[in-house]
């Protein structure tokens, strides 16, 4: 059976305030009880130590004992005292005793300390005992005083009030412990459940598609914090995804669209004999097929590279010299629009997989070269560091805009789609310079402000 968070907190609670308050009870029952014993021993035998006194000194200077009025108010005072009290002459004859007086309430007084020694200890091994005290007065022995009790020792009347009365208050006090217990327990559950509740809800909405709500509660427990935090990113990454995935569908569609519509209408036009067959035309739909199939190549290029699976063959090669052949294959299409390119840094021996390096350097040289304008300037930057290897391209051209620079590394997202058909690309380059450099453990950057500056950084 499954339990919620506040029923567990509450439990746990209430049962550390059990074994806690069971602790300390048994523990203070003990050493109070042991205290209170002695004290009352201590008692018992100062009192003891009273009355023999007072009949010693009833005693006249001849050694005759005092009158039967005098011993019978000591005697009332002793039996006040849990003390039966008897005199012996010097001939060991008793001479008085109490019981001799008042029989009934002696028997009653023994009776009522056996029942009140019998409900505080159940185990209790009590039994009648005497102490015997000797009568001397100016170094002269009249006799002895006995004082018969209940031993080894007892609780009077008074004794017994306070004892349950330290009872009542430690219980009421154990009792008080257990309702904060279970106050601060669902105080606590509140605190730390309604948070995860709301996680929980968070977490039904992701699961039911819903990732624009976010959680807006605070909590001052570190871990929850960060749970909300999670619930939030994840959400929030979710929900760029879900954008992600619906603009790519339409960007798909938008890029297959055109070419097969160009298609059809020629094929179409060509069938109805409208147009004729010849190989201008032809030319032309070949050229829309090539089309679509540079597109499709550039996807399985993306699904290839962003497998997680995928081999490198990784081997050393200078990356200067790399990209001084990449530079001079690109030459009559800069030259083409009087594009100045210059190769500039560190000759660097880079551990990577030299041809899809070199894809990379393809794909950022040739979308500088297209969006830099008549007589404008390339820069390609080399540098070597101690544990990486950066390489930058940059470029005068047209810039890219600040909205566009978080997606211009997503699969077929253009800044401007109305450069399709004028620039003839994909929209696949920088997802697959991105994925490629990615798999190298790589990271690359794009900052644009007069023209574009990409910078890859890769481990050596």
């Amino acid at each position: 059976m499954k339990f919620g968070l506040k029923i567990k907190l509450i439990f746990s609670y209430v049962l550390i305030s059990l074994i806690l308050v069971g602790s300390l009870f048994f523990t203070t029952k003990y050493m109070f009880n042991t205290q209170f014993e002695n004290y009352v021993k201590t008692n018992l035998d100062k009192s003891s130590i009273q009355i023999v006194n007072q009949v010693i000194s009833a005693y006249d200077n001849k050694g005759n004992p005092p009158n039967d009025l005098m011993l019978k108010n000591i005697g009332e005072a002793a039996l006040a005292k849990g003390f039966i009290l008897s005199i012996n002459n010097k001939n060991g004859e008793m001479i008085w005793c109490m019981n001799w007086v008042e029989q009934q309430l002696c028997s009653r007084m023994l009776i009522d300390i056996e029942q009140n020694m019998n409900n505080i200890y159940l185990d209790f091994n009590g039994e009648y005992m005497e102490k015997s005290y000797d009568i001397n007065k100016s170094g002269v022995f009249y006799g002895t005083i006995t004082l018969g009790y209940y031993g080894p020792f007892y609780f009077n009347s008074d004794d017994v009030v306070f004892l349950n009365m330290f009872n009542q208050i430690f219980s009421f006090g154990a009792i008080l412990a257990f309702l904060l217990a279970i106050i601060l327990g669902i105080f606590m559950a509140s605190r730390i459940g309604r948070p995860i509740k709301e996680v929980i809800k968070q977490a039904v909405k992701i699961e039911g598609g819903d990732y624009n709500s976010l959680i807006k509660l605070k909590s001052n427990t570190k871990e929850v914090d960060k749970l909300i935090h999670s619930i939030n990113s994840l959400a929030s990454t979710l929900n760029h995804q879900h954008v992600i995935r619906k603009r790519l569908a339409q960007n798909y569609a938008h890029e297959l669209r055109t070419p097969l519509a160009s298609l059809q209408s020629n094929l179409e036009a060509m069938i109805d004999g409208i147009w004729e067959p010849n190989k201008e035309r032809l030319e032309s739909c070949n050229e829309e097929i090539l089309r679509l199939t540079r597109m499709l190549t550039g996807i399985d290029k993306i699904a290839e590279i962003e497998d997680s699976n995928i081999e490198l063959n990784k081997s050393t090669f200078n990356l200067l010299e790399l990209t001084d052949r990449i530079v001079l294959n690109f030459e009559s299409y800069y030259k083409e629009k009087n594009i100045t390119i210059n190769v500039e840094g560190d000759s660097c021996n880079l551990y990577a997989d030299k041809d899809k390096i070199g894809q990379v350097l393809i794909n950022l040289l040739s979308n500088a070269i297209k969006y830099t304008q008549v007589n404008g300037i390339i820069s390609v930057s080399i540098r070597c560091h101690e544990n990486a290897i950066e390489f930058s391209v940059l470029d005068n051209g047209i810039g890219i805009n600040k909205e566009d620079l978080p997606n211009i590394f997503e699969h077929l997202y253009r800044t401007d789609k109305s450069r399709a058909s004028a620039t003839g690309g994909s929209g696949m380059g920088l997802a697959v310079v991105k994925a490629i450099v990615e798999a190298h453990q790589g990271k690359i950057t794009v900052e644009s402000e007069i023209g574009c500056k990409f910078t890859v950084v890769l481990p050596n």
